[in-house]
C-alpha cells in the first residue's frame, strides 16, 4: 500500500508540475497577445493621422485642378465671344467699302444725292453700332485677359510635388498595415 501511496504522490507531483507549466505557458501566451495588441494599437494610432493628412493633401490638389478646369471653361466661352465680335467687325469692313464706293460715285452723279443721303443715314447707325461693338470688344478683351491670367495662375499653383508627396505618404502609411495583414493571410 505504501508503494501505491508513493506512486500516487509521485503522480500528484507530476500533475502539479504539469499544471504549473501549463499556467506558465498560458501567462506567456497572454503576455504575447497583450504585446501584439499594444503594437497593433500603436501602428493604428501612428498610421491613421498620416493617412488622413495624405488624403487631405490629395483632396486639396484635386480641388485646385477642378478650379483650374472651371477657369479654362470660362476662358473658352470668352474666346468664343471674341470670335463672334471679330466676325461682326469683318462685316463692318464690308459696309465701309460700300460707303467708299458710294462716295466715289457722288462726285459725278448729282441725281444720286438722295441715295447718298440715305446711305449716310445708314452710316450713322453703323458708326454707332461700330462704336458699341468696339466698346464691347474692348470689354471682352479685358475680361478674356483677366480670365486667362486667373486660369494660368490657378494652373501654376497646382503643387504637383505636394500631390506626389501625399501619394508617397499614403503608400508609406498603408504598407505596414498590408505587411501586418499578410502575416495572418
Amino acid at each position: 500500500m505504501e508503494n501505491r501511496t508513493a506512486s500516487s504522490q509521485d503522480l500528484l507531483e507530476v500533475l502539479v508540475k504539469g499544471q504549473r507549466k501549463a499556467l506558465r505557458h498560458s501567462r506567456i501566451v497572454t503576455l504575447i497577445c497583450l504585446v501584439l495588441a499594444a503594437l497593433l494599437v500603436i501602428v493604428v494610432l501612428t498610421t491613421v493621422p498620416r493617412i488622413t493628412a495624405a488624403l487631405d493633401r490629395i483632396d486639396d490638389a484635386f480641388s485646385s485642378v477642378e478650379n483650374s478646369l472651371g477657369m479654362l471653361d470660362r476662358l473658352d466661352t470668352a474666346l468664343t465671344s471674341v470670335e463672334g465680335a471679330v466676325g461682326k467687325l469683318d462685316g463692318l469692313t464690308d459696309a465701309f467699302s460700300a460707303v467708299e464706293s458710294a462716295m466715289g460715285k457722288l462726285d459725278g452723279l448729282a441725281d444720286t444725292l438722295s441715295t447718298v443721303e440715305s446711305t449716310m443715314g445708314k452710316l450713322d447707325g453703323l458708326a454707332e453700332n461700330a462704336e458699341a461693338l468696339g466698346n464691347a470688344a474692348a470689354r471682352l478683351e479685358e475680361m478674356d485677359i483677366d480670365s486667362l491670367n486667373r486660369g494660368i495662375r490657378n494652373i501654376s499653383q497646382i503643387d504637383f510635388e505636394t500631390l506626389n508627396q501625399a501619394i508617397s505618404d499614403l503608400s508609406a502609411a498603408v504598407q505596414p498595415l498590408a505587411e501586418f495583414a499578410n502575416l495572418f493571410g
